[in-house]
């Protein structure tokens, strides 16, 4: 899946994309002279009125500008606090700071409500796009991370279906030649298919639906062992996920655990530490 150049669309931006580079060393060279009254304070690390600007300061904020000139807005963002921090009595960089922290939260708003309404279309990679950008501009943004993740989770699973389905239709368009041997191999690919579908949900914390999936295969094979197993050990996953949060949903998951597969040690030898008393 491509994703778009962030900021390539942007309809606002501080400074136009193709400035002139004598323009822009002309408005570095203006900032800094206004700026220019810092020496390094001996007892905080920062910087306060007496001297011209350091050659460290001097390169960030050509690094500030220019990343804001390509609509590169975090990078921009970390460049403006490092000389908030460096030169916290400047104005100016406290003012640039909140402008580019105002306009990450402005676009990040506009692509999560893109992405909102991509998906209501069922325009999923579209929908994937725009929560990229969004976490390009908020890399700890939950609510895109959250997104992404449902359709990762969802994308697996529609695979899952399609290699199911195709074993199933390919059984049935050759019955009349595959016969018993041919039934069996289908037979087996769509147990294999269940198992390893249970494992990926569990390997993405979606432990209700793993279960309910080896539950319906052991409903209509009761002496699965393969499947027996795996449901053990997704309890047991389940139960490991559950106990720093939820004591008692872990006990009942190590129980049926154990159900299952009464010797597995590693379930008792949990039961036991969740159920000691104090």
């Amino acid at each position: 899946m491509m994703v778009r150049t962030i900021g390539a669309s942007r309809s606002a931006r501080p400074w136009p994309l193709a400035m002139d580079q004598a323009v822009a060393w002309s408005l570095v060279a203006s900032l800094l002279l206004l700026s220019a009254c810092a020496s390094v304070s001996p007892s905080s690390g920062t910087l306060t009125a007496g001297q011209p600007a350091t050659p460290f300061e001097q390169q960030q904020l050509v690094q500030a500008r220019a990343q804001a000139a390509q609509g590169h807005l975090a990078e921009a963002a970390t460049h403006w606090e490092v000389l908030s921090v460096l030169r916290p009595n400047e104005p100016s960089y406290a003012r640039q700071l909140a402008q580019v922290r105002a306009q990450i939260e402005r676009e990040a708003s506009t692509e999560l409500a893109a992405a909102r309404a991509a998906r209501q279309r069922g325009a999923i990679d579209e929908a994937s796009q725009h929560d990229l950008a969004v976490l390009a501009l908020q890399p700890d943004n939950e609510a895109a991370a959250d997104a992404l993740r449902a359709i990762e989770r969802e994308h697996n699973k529609r695979e899952h279906l399609g290699r199911y389905a195709r074993v199933t239709l390919g059984s049935r368009s050759n019955k009349d030649s595959l016969q018993t041997g041919g039934q069996a191999a289908t037979a087996l690919s769509a147990q294999r298919n269940d198992l390893e579908h249970a494992a990926l949900l569990a390997g993405q914390g979606e432990f209700d639906d793993a279960i309910s999936l080896l539950n319906q295969r052991l409903k209509a094979r009761p002496q699965d062992a393969a499947a027996k197993e795996q449901l053990a050990d997704i309890y047991f996953a389940q139960a490991e996920a559950l106990a720093p949060r939820d004591k008692e949903g872990a006990i009942a998951a190590l129980r049926k655990c154990l159900q299952l597969q009464p010797r597995y040690a590693a379930a008792r030898s949990r039961l036991a530490q969740l159920t000691a008393k104090p």
